[in-house]
């Protein structure tokens, strides 16, 4: 046994590697799909739709153009109107005039806080009218009418509702090919563990939570210290599996675009990355085997190759195995969500998110960026 243990090391150790990957991706993912073929009952229960915006005025007409068009009977809007040096209020006003519904809160000072965000998000939070707290940012449209509809219709019950963002390319670069699958893997992931009971993230540009909740949490104070996190670091202090809901369908999303150059992703990933340093203990370990395995299984794949050319079919079945699982489970998402993506980017894809976790992963530990760009 020893021997053969010493003969076949490496073999093992990329089994070993992949197997978790496996488990992700053809059993975890696909056993918890569930697609909300018909609009779930709206609770009827009043709704305060959030929005913490900087200098958004290329945005906002299309956002509160979608928001004060939702089918929902009753809601209102809330800007949060933080220290914009732009035409930001001039806009808020003239659809104030027209729709009652709007309410603007100005932030004129963040008075020394690290993250800008929460600092606007709390001072908002207690000035909604409802109890039903719905959020997303300037820069996203909902994709549909019925948007505030399907990520409320579970708060009656779960106080948490775990939303996807989507992006949509508009130049259709390299760099905004990669965000859309490095976020639909993302999102493939936190639905599909949030769905067994392991919540650890979700995405600040489509949540929602009872403001019932976000008191007895204590809301953000106990990471407001930490530049990002009004989202995961909020999820990772007060999901459970019983509070917990998820939903995927096609109406429920938001649509923003996502970064045009390596250097906006590159920031932009710096700072969503930054709270992961203050996730618990187990969601970290999570996290980092799967981030570990992925890594692992095309390095030791490469080690293999000119050392064990007689293995290479059973070495290269196995990966594509995992990658075939990745692209079954990619497209069920983008038939649920009539989202698309290209499938046959997927293998190149999924080699560029190791570069990813190497670069981004390194950076976050010595980054000490603090601006919300």
């Amino acid at each position: 046994m020893l021997d053969f243990i010493q003969e076949y090391f490496f073999e093992l150790l990329y089994a070993a590697f992949l197997l978790p990957q496996l488990i992700l991706w053809c059993i975890i993912v696909p056993s918890q799909w569930k697609v909300e073929r018909h609009h779930p009952t709206s609770n009827n229960e009043g709704v305060s739709v959030i929005v913490a915006a900087r200098n958004e005025e290329h945005h906002l007409p299309t956002l509160l153009d979608h928001l004060v068009n939702q089918e929902y009977p009753e809601f209102e809007i809330i800007i949060i109107n933080d220290r914009s040096s732009d035409q930001s209020s001039r806009i808020i006003r003239e659809y104030q005039q027209k729709h009652n519904i709007i309410k603007e809160i100005v932030i004129d000072d963040n008075f020394g806080a690290i993250s800008p965000k929460k600092f606007a998000l709390s001072k908002g939070i207690p000035q909604a009218k409802y109890n039903q707290l719905l959020f997303t940012d300037a820069d996203c449209v909902p994709a549909s009418n019925q948007w505030i509809k399907l990520m409320t219709a579970r708060l009656s019950t779960h106080p948490l509702t775990l939303g996807i963002g989507w992006y949509l390319p508009k130049h259709g670069r390299l760099v905004e090919k990669f965000t859309q699958f490095e976020t639909l893997i993302t999102a493939l992931q936190y639905v599909s563990f949030s769905r067994i009971g392991i919540n650890y993230m979700g995405v600040g540009r489509n949540i929602a939570y009872t403001k019932a909740l976000y008191t007895s949490g204590n809301g953000f104070e106990s990471h407001k210290n930490v530049l990002s996190g009004d989202d995961d670091l909020f999820i990772n202090q007060v999901a459970n599996k019983d509070n917990t809901a998820t939903i995927i369908h096609p109406d429920s999303l938001t649509y923003s675009q996502p970064p045009s150059t390596w250097k906006k992703w590159y920031f932009q990933k710096l700072r969503h990355l930054s709270a992961g340093h203050h996730y618990k203990l187990s969601n970290k370990l999570l996290l980092g085997a799967l981030s570990t395995s992925h890594l692992s299984v095309y390095f030791i794949y490469l080690l293999l190759l000119p050392l064990n050319v007689a293995n290479l079919l059973y070495l290269s079945l196995l990966l594509i195995i995992r990658l075939v699982a990745i692209t079954i489970c990619t497209r069920k998402f983008t038939r649920m969500t009539n989202t698309k993506f290209s499938w046959w980017f997927i293998p190149i894809m999924d080699f560029m998110l190791i570069a990813y976790q190497i670069i981004i992963g390194a950076s976050s530990v010595i980054s000490k960026r603090n601006t919300w760009i």
